[in-house]
């Protein structure tokens, strides 16, 4: 009977312990009870309080306020209808010290911006490469050199050509004899295709004397990238006497991504410089290059800027900003976007005030905007800055992993 006795003695000792720890305070002194009980608030005016939970442990659930045994901070209560247990309350007071700042999904396009950088260059439609057309030799040369800038029909020097001398006498005697105009004409066309200018041709038949100075002219107003011409020196009719490039309009070039093509070939183009802060140059013409960089990915991209002034230096470094239409959708500030690799998160604003994590899918973003296509309503809050602060004061993390667990199944399935 002695055993018997004893062991009862054991068992009731046991539960009474277990009762109070249950019942009673444990050595802190204070833990709440981990129950979840529903408890109406006075005058049934507010919604009843589910349970009262640490934010920081919001898997926890306790049966009154008081401190939480986790942290050195108070247990917040938690209200029927408080967004399925999903959503994470925050005291408003806290709110307003994080700071948050809060904005509204909007139906819209998503403007796309794209700036890349850029050059300055000639324009090598306006190249000129100034070539005599006669063997001679060079009696003078104008005071010119690499990077000097000339104008339209400048001299840049001039040659002797002596092989015209006696074409030129023939022509003349021919018309004082009153030679036959097919003859006359046969001659001078002859000392035309010889390389001499018609403007020299109208002076033989103006003074009736023998020209052989030939005067070489700039074709176009530029700057002087090559010379080499030097008095004295033999010309021959297929050299190169100067190249003169022309910068106006020049060209501006930039290698555009290749996400971006469709705003490079139809987008809006504008031009900017560091030489010239505050001043935007727009783009007349574009072209898009026929082949891709593909070592970088790139597509060559060729604006034509005007520069009447010459304010434009080739050379100079430059930005081109390409702005376009993109995807239809839900515009959020880009801020307010989770990136987590494989799947994008926003936070938004319950109708209880709660914060609720949602999966989103998105668009494309683009000048501090995102397009969200699905995932949002028109007219959802979304939370823009503090959303490190949230996580950090209401474990959002422990909200986010049970939106990825899959829902307990109804009543009578398995």
């Amino acid at each position: 009977m002695l055993p018997k006795y004893i062991t009862g003695l054991v068992i009731g000792f046991a539960l009474g312990a277990g009762l109070v720890w249950l019942g009673g305070n444990d050595a802190g002194g204070d833990r709440p009870r981990p129950e979840a009980a529903a408890t109406e608030t006075p005058g049934g005016g507010e919604p009843g309080i589910l349970y009262w939970y640490d934010p920081m442990y919001p898997g926890e659930h306790f049966d009154g306020p008081g401190k939480s045994p986790f942290m050195d901070m108070d247990l917040i209560p938690r209200y029927a209808g408080g967004g399925a247990g999903l959503g994470v309350a925050i005291d408003p007071v806290m709110v307003q010290n994080l700071g948050l700042r809060t904005a509204q999904a909007k139906a819209g396009n998503l403007v796309r911006v794209r700036e890349v950088s850029a050059a300055v260059e000639f324009n090598r439609y306006l190249e000129a490469r100034v070539q005599p057309r006669a063997e001679g030799f060079v009696t003078s040369v104008a005071k010119l050199a690499v990077g000097d800038t000339v104008t339209e029909g400048q001299e840049i020097a001039r040659i002797t050509v002596p092989a015209w001398a006696s074409d030129q006498s023939e022509y003349l005697l021919l018309k004082n004899q009153r030679a036959d105009p097919k003859l006359i004409g046969g001659v001078r066309e002859k000392l035309r295709l010889s390389g001499m200018p018609e403007e020299m041709l109208a002076e033989v038949d103006a003074t009736g004397k023998v020209q052989t100075s030939l005067r070489i002219l700039s074709p176009v107003t530029g700057a002087v990238t090559a010379l080499d011409v030097y008095p004295g020196m033999n010309a021959e009719k297929n050299m190169t006497v100067a190249v003169i490039q022309g910068y106006d309009p020049v060209w501006v070039t930039a290698e555009v991504p290749e996400a971006d093509l469709a705003l490079a070939l139809g987008g809006r183009a504008r031009v900017t410089l560091a030489a010239w802060p505050g001043e935007v140059f727009e783009a007349t013409e574009r072209a898009v290059l026929a082949k891709a960089n593909g070592d970088t990915r790139t597509v060559p991209l060729r604006l034509t800027v005007p520069n009447p002034d010459g304010r434009l230096k080739p050379g100079l470094t430059a930005g081109v900003r390409l702005r376009g239409p993109g995807p239809e959708g839900l515009i959020i500030p880009t801020q307010g976007l989770i990136d987590l690799g494989e799947e994008k998160r926003v936070i938004t604003v319950a109708t209880d005030g709660s914060f609720l994590p949602r999966k989103v899918t998105v668009g494309g973003s683009s000048g501090g905007e995102t397009v969200v296509t699905d995932g949002l309503s028109e007219g959802d809050t979304v939370v823009v800055t503090g959303l490190f602060l949230i996580d950090s004061e209401a474990n959002l993390t422990g909200a986010l992993e049970r939106m990825r667990r899959p829902a307990p199944p109804a009543a009578g399935e398995k």
